[in-house]
């Protein structure tokens, strides 16, 4: 048995010289894909509305556009993926019958550039009919309160309740109890690498390979194959060596799982590769 003391040794980093030295293999360093198109995705700029329709002549109609996927494709194209509760919460890779916060893809645009993609993206037109909203999630629990999800019957999604032991005698019986109320702002993530996904649709055989930098492929693989409509062993999904932030970035994994979709059914449409990046 060794006699080495771990607890409080500095140990020394072995992953360090490859990084600072520019070695480092992200997602942007992969090699390049044949005929490779690119996805724009449109955006809510509602944090609570009704979608009564998209108009999408005019992206179509512009030099280089593949395709465009709306909310009313992907809800035929797709099934809505489990969020952990067992509330009837209907989560679709994108917004098919109303936004629930700002920056909920709409659609995606697919061109043979990612500058034609953008611009095909501004040329969207999505018809929102505005409802009220609100931000305070206490405020949200009242009754009256604007319902995100409708079929829920309010905005508790999930309760769960964890003792152990006897909290209530051991507050009983303790010398001094503080009550206090904590608060905490809203933050932004700040990566060192936005997501970005290819996707690779091989018709003949029947197979969806997506590399992106995510690092829990594994628990990704049976959700997306089960909205997909793919058996899994038809879906395969690689990681780049070196991901710049995906553990950190715990919010940005939310906004993450449309576009692993979206990107994904675009992707198996077609027999071109999709490649999808959005800002950070």
């Amino acid at each position: 048995m060794s006699s080495q003391r771990w607890i409080g040794t500095s140990v020394s980093r072995v992953e360090d010289g490859r990084l600072l030295t520019g070695r480092g293999t992200f997602i942007d360093d992969h090699p390049p894909v044949a005929n490779a198109c690119h996805a724009a995705i449109v955006r809510s700029p509602h944090a609570h509305a009704r979608i009564r329709g998209w108009d999408v002549s005019a992206a179509l109609a512009m030099e280089g556009v593949v395709g465009v996927l709306t909310g009313a494709d992907v809800a035929k194209a797709c099934k809505p993926f489990g969020v952990g509760v067992a509330t009837p919460v209907q989560y679709y890779p994108s917004a098919t019958d109303k936004v629930r916060f700002v920056g909920e893809p709409v659609a995606v645009v697919v061109a043979r550039d990612r500058y034609l993609a953008e611009d095909a993206a501004e040329a969207v037109v999505v018809d929102y009919e505005p409802l009220p909203a609100v931000v305070d999630p206490e405020k949200a629990l009242e009754p009256g309160a604007p319902l995100l999800h409708e079929q829920v019957g309010s905005n508790l999604a999930g309760h769960r309740r964890l003792v152990y032991g006897d909290p209530d005698r051991a507050f009983a019986d303790a010398e001094v109890v503080i009550r206090e109320r904590f608060k905490f702002p809203k933050y932004g993530s700040t990566p060192i690498e936005t997501y970005g996904i290819v996707a690779r649709w091989d018709g003949l055989d029947g197979v969806l390979t997506v590399w992106s930098n995510f690092m829990g492929p594994f628990i990704m693989h049976p959700l997306v194959a089960r909205v997909l409509g793919l058996p899994e062993n038809r879906l395969r999904f690689i990681v780049p060596s070196d991901i710049g932030g995906s553990s950190t970035a715990t919010p940005m994994r939310r906004s993450r799982r449309p576009m692993w979709r979206c990107a994904s059914a675009s992707g198996s449409r077609s027999t071109a590769p999709r490649r999808s990046r959005p800002t950070a």
